[in-house]
C-alpha cells in the first residue's frame, strides 16, 4: 500500500467563465489528507470549499494544478482510465434527498457500487453485504426494501454513507454532510462518521461551516477565503490560538458551551459582506495581447477590505501561504515567522460584545 497521503492538491485552480467575468472558485489551493486523518475545510458560503471537494474526486474538472489520489496523478485522467480507481475515493453529498435515486430501493442504491466494481458476485453475496453495511450505519435489514422518500433525512444520509463506504475507499470527501439535517440528528451522524473513520482508517476531507462539528471531528483544519487557504493548523492549536484575522473572526462567532465565557468574550464583526468572486478585492484587471480582458493579477490580500487590522501593505502586496515555526501555515503579512500575531479583537471599532449581538 502507498504510504503517502491519500489526497494531494497542489496549486489547484477551478475557474468558471461567464458573461460577467471569471469566477475563481478555487485559486491555488494546496492541501493534503493523510491516511487515517480527518482534515476539516471551513469558511463562509461562497469561499470555494465545495468546489475543492468536487475537484478532489474529479466531479469538476480542474482548471489548473494537480490532484493526486494515493500518489497517482488523476488531474487529466480520462473517464475510462479513472473508472477502476474510483473505488479508492467517494463523496458524501450535502443533501441526501437529491443525491439518492428515488426510483431505486435502498438495497439497490448501496449495492450499485459493489456491482460496478465487481466486488460481490451473485445476489446472495450482494444482499449479505448490503445487510452488513446497513447494520454498520445503524439501520435494519428491512430498510433495504424501502425507497429514499420513505426514510427520514438522517436515515437517508446514513444510506449515503453506507453507499460511499461499500467499496472500502481510502478517501472520503464529506461535503456538508449534516447541514441539511435537523439539529437533533446532526450529532448522531457526526458520531457515526467518527466511529466509522476510526474503525476503517480512511482519510477524510470534511467540508463544513459548522465550527463545532469540525472541532469535534477533524485532526487538522484548513480555513478558506475567496478561493484560497489562509490558514492551516492542527485543530487544537487553531482553536486555542488562531493567527489569521479571518480565522479569529470566524472562531469569535462560534457559540461556546460555557455561558460565562459566551457573555464575557467579544465577537469580531467584519465590515461588509463576502465580496463577489467575480470581482475579488486587490485584483488588477489585465488584457490579452489581442486586447481582450483576462483574469487579472492580484496585488494585495483579498481579505483587506474587511480586515480590522489591514495596513497599506495588505492592499498592495499579495501574501503567500507560508510555514511558521511549529509547522502551522498562514497567509498574512501581520503574522511573524515565529507565530506572533496581532489580535483582531484589539480593534475596538470592529468588535461588539457577544451579548449585544444576541439581542439584535
Amino acid at each position: 500500500m502507498n504510504s503517502g497521503p491519500v489526497l494531494e492538491l497542489v496549486d489547484l485552480e477551478r475557474h468558471f467563465a461567464g458573461a460577467g467575468g471569471t469566477v475563481r472558485a478555487a485559486d491555488g489551493v494546496t492541501l493534503t489528507v493523510g491516511r487515517g486523518e480527518v482534515v476539516g475545510l471551513v469558511g463562509e458560503s461562497g469561499s470555494g470549499k465545495s468546489t475543492v471537494g468536487r475537484c478532489a474526486v474529479r466531479l469538476d474538472e480542474p482548471t489548473g494544478g494537480t490532484v493526486r489520489i494515493n500518489g497517482t496523478d488523476v488531474t487529466t485522467m480520462s473517464r475510462r482510465a479513472l473508472r477502476p480507481l474510483r473505488k479508492d475515493f467517494h463523496l458524501v453529498f450535502q443533501d441526501p434527498s437529491s443525491s439518492l435515486d428515488p426510483r431505486m430501493t435502498v438495497g439497490e442504491i448501496v449495492a450499485e457500487p459493489l456491482k460496478l466494481h465487481g466486488i460481490t458476485r451473485g445476489k446472495e453475496a450482494a444482499h449479505a453485504r448490503v445487510a452488513e453495511l446497513l447494520a454498520q450505519v445503524g439501520l435494519r435489514p428491512e430498510h433495504a426494501q424501502r425507497h429514499p422518500h420513505e426514510l427520514s433525512g438522517g436515515q437517508r444520509q446514513r444510506i449515503s454513507i453506507a453507499r460511499a463506504l461499500s467499496v472500502d475507499p481510502d478517501l472520503l470527501v464529506a461535503d456538508e454532510p449534516t447541514s441539511a439535517l435537523d439539529v437533533s440528528v446532526q450529532a448522531s451522524v457526526l458520531n457515526l462518521l467518527a466511529d466509522l473513520q476510526r474503525d476503517r482508517g480512511f482519510g477524510c476531507l470534511f467540508i463544513t461551516h459548522d465550527l463545532a462539528a469540525v472541532e469535534y471531528l477533524a485532526d487538522r483544519i484548513a480555513v478558506m477565503y475567496l478561493g484560497q487557504i489562509v490558514e492551516q493548523a492542527p485543530t487544537r492549536e487553531l482553536f486555542a490560538d488562531p493567527k489569521h484575522p479571518y480565522t479569529q473572526a470566524l472562531l469569535s462567532a462560534a457559540p461556546v458551551p460555557d455561558p460565562v465565557a459566551q457573555r464575557t468574550r467579544e465577537r469580531i464583526v467584519l465590515s461588509g459582506e463576502l465580496p463577489s468572486p467575480l470581482a475579488p478585492p486587490a485584483r488588477r484587471p489585465t488584457t490579452t495581447p489581442a486586447g481582450r480582458p483576462s483574469g487579472g493579477v492580484f496585488d494585495g490580500c483579498r481579505f483587506h477590505t474587511r480586515c480590522p487590522l489591514a495596513v497599506e501593505r495588505c492592499r498592495t502586496d499579495l501574501p503567500r501561504l507560508r510555514t511558521l515555526e511549529g509547522g502551522r501555515e498562514v497567509s498574512c503579512h501581520l503574522v511573524a515567522d515565529d507565530g506572533t500575531a496581532p489580535d483582531a479583537a484589539a480593534a475596538p471599532s470592529r468588535t461588539i460584545p457577544t451579548t449585544r449581538t444576541a439581542t439584535r
